[in-house]
């Protein structure tokens, strides 16, 4: 609603308005999202120009996200607070109407005599970011269409904190994808630099940081650190090996400290130490690789944008994994082959029976959470909410897999005590609930199971987790029936489906093999059927070793 004839009417813009909010609500990919909102609320109020910028808390600041006809070289991407326009806005908390000449330091050159208004989005009563939409002299905006992009904020947040959370849950996929991917680089046991320079590339390839650095400690020199191993833009930029001494930078930092260094302000860090002919980045995050108290080397991420905790609590399950795969492939130099083999076939077999199916799960549900949010926002946040558990199961499990790959560990496993862990009923009822999705019931009659050794329970978990999987991957089933039958000498588990099937000639996989030899190193064996009328049943039979009394 311009003060000009070249306004669109009252009932034109509704229209509009109702037509951009069905467009925008389908979007969850941020970037197009964003694009899509600044160009339609410029068409909206028929404003020359436009931008958004999303309000970033860590640094109290408003990044520009997009632009409508505005040229990227005359846009700031950090907007300091009470600075131009949006920063004006984050500063107040409030919409502004008035002239860009009047603004206090302006961020971008104007035409003479432009009026803009700035409004605030609001999500869930907190600021997430800021519109900034203006028109070119002699035309104004005026109160009207100050309302209507009001309304239109209102619609807009509701669409980018869906698309954030939808945004959320993909990161999270990809750094479980990443953990995966480097615990299974250790486990091939490869020399030391050439599992680091795969690390360092998996890094940049999944989670897409431009620069990642790898250095070790020099073994002659422990004051020293060489940077030899790079992934991304330091991998193409710098081809020689560098050394810095611990006493400089935030990687140095991080090994005399033993502890993470967040900086996701290099700008103001005067620790920050920039390569010769490479822009700075903005944020740096640097975790030291540990063997117990003893640093190894760290694993140092840059960014264009600031770091938070899922980039933390991530990149330090990373660096767990790859100082158990230092150290790994460390003692490949001095064990022989076949010891070493045994070790990676355990490793390989805990991997796939524990997390894998977890990231399976997880995959699933994310292939089918877009279009479950849109056709049901309902369903989208219970799906989500079962992302979450399963992420926080995959954390546990990697957890415990790598105190049990810990050389400590490796060494004592034979005589340690085991570690308390959760009622099998317990455990096996949060697992499934997680991984099983609501269209398929679940049944669990286990009531007359009894406590069993760890080594017992432990298979039996994997076993059924590994069966529950497969038929949710490849028999689309209706229901999943768990039993259990306790007989004087032995323990039998059942896991029942009514899918369609196995195939007639079903290849030998990874997880039937690793089901079988669980069982088989107990004294146990395994059993598969068709089930009647259709379906398949499990059969795992393991003698009682019942949990002695504390």
């Amino acid at each position: 609603m311009l003060a000009t004839s070249s306004a669109p009417n009252v009932r034109t813009q509704l229209e509009l308005l109702s037509q951009m909010v069905e467009e925008i609500s389908g979007e969850l990919a941020l970037d197009p999202l964003l694009a899509h909102i600044v160009e339609r609320a410029c068409n909206l109020i028929g404003a020359d120009d436009g931008v958004i910028g999303l309000y970033v808390p860590e640094l109290d600041v408003i990044r520009t996200a997009a632009s409508h006809n505005i040229p990227a070289n005359e846009l700031r991407a950090i907007v300091p607070r009470g600075k131009g326009l949006t920063g004006r806005v984050l500063e107040t908390g409030k919409p502004l109407r008035c002239y860009y000449d009047d603004l206090p330091e302006p961020t971008r050159p104007a035409p003479p005599g432009m009026h803009v208004i700035g409004m605030p989005i609001r999500a869930r009563g907190r600021l997430i970011g800021v519109f900034g939409i203006g028109v070119n002299a002699p035309r104004t905006l005026d109160a009207e269409a100050q309302d209507l992009l009001h309304l239109f904020a209102r619609h807009a947040a509701i669409a980018i904190d869906n698309a954030r959370r939808y945004s959320e849950e993909q990161r999270r996929a990809s750094r479980f994808a990443l953990i995966a991917r480097v615990a299974a680089i250790g486990a091939t046991g490869p020399a030391v630099d050439t599992l680091l320079q795969q690390a360092a590339d998996a890094i940049h390839d999944t989670l897409d940081y431009p620069n990642v650095d790898i250095p070790l400690l020099d073994p002659d020199d422990p004051d020293t650190l060489v940077i030899r191993i790079r992934g991304g833009e330091y991998k193409r930029l710098i081809q020689h090996e560098d050394r810095l001494p611990i006493t400089q930078g935030i990687m140095g930092a991080a090994v005399r400290e033993r502890r993470m260094q967040l900086v996701n302000n290099v700008a103001i860090d005067p620790r920050y130490v920039s390569p010769p002919g490479v822009s700075p980045p903005l944020a740096e995050l640097a975790i030291p690789i540990l063997h117990g108290e003893i640093v190894l080397g760290v694993l140092n991420v840059e960014a264009d944008r600031t770091f938070d905790e899922l980039d933390c609590i991530s990149l330090e399950i990373v660096a767990e994994h790859l100082g158990v795969a230092i150290l790994n492939a460390r003692l490949f130099e001095r064990s022989t082959e076949a010891a070493l083999l045994e070790e990676r076939q355990r490793l390989a077999r805990d991997l796939h029976d524990s997390v894998t199916q977890i990231l399976s799960s997880m995959s699933l549900i994310t292939q089918s959470l877009a279009e479950a949010w849109h056709r049901d926002p309902v369903e989208g946040e219970r799906r989500v909410e079962r992302l979450g558990e399963l992420s926080r199961l995959a954390f546990a499990e990697m957890r415990g897999l790598l105190r049990e790959l810990s050389p400590r560990a490796a060494v004592s496993r034979d005589f340690a005590v085991s570690p308390f862990q959760p009622h099998f009923k317990h455990r096996l009822q949060r697992l499934l609930s997680a991984m099983v999705p609501a269209n398929v019931l679940l049944q669990i009659n286990i009531d007359n199971f009894q406590p069993q050794a760890d080594a017992h329970e432990e298979a039996l978990l994997r076993v059924c987790q590994e069966a529950v999987s497969n038929a949710l991957r490849h028999a689309l089933p209706s229901s999943i029936e768990i039993g259990t039958l306790l007989t004087s000498s032995g323990l039998r588990l059942s896991i029942a489906d009514d899918g369609r099937g196995m195939p007639e000639t079903m290849r030998q996989g990874m997880g039937l093999d690793n089901m079988r030899g669980r069982l088989s190193e107990l004294g146990g064996r395994l059993h598969i059927a068709p089930r009647l009328p259709h379906g398949t049943q499990i059969l795992a039979y393991l003698p009682r070793a019942d949990r002695k009394p504390k």
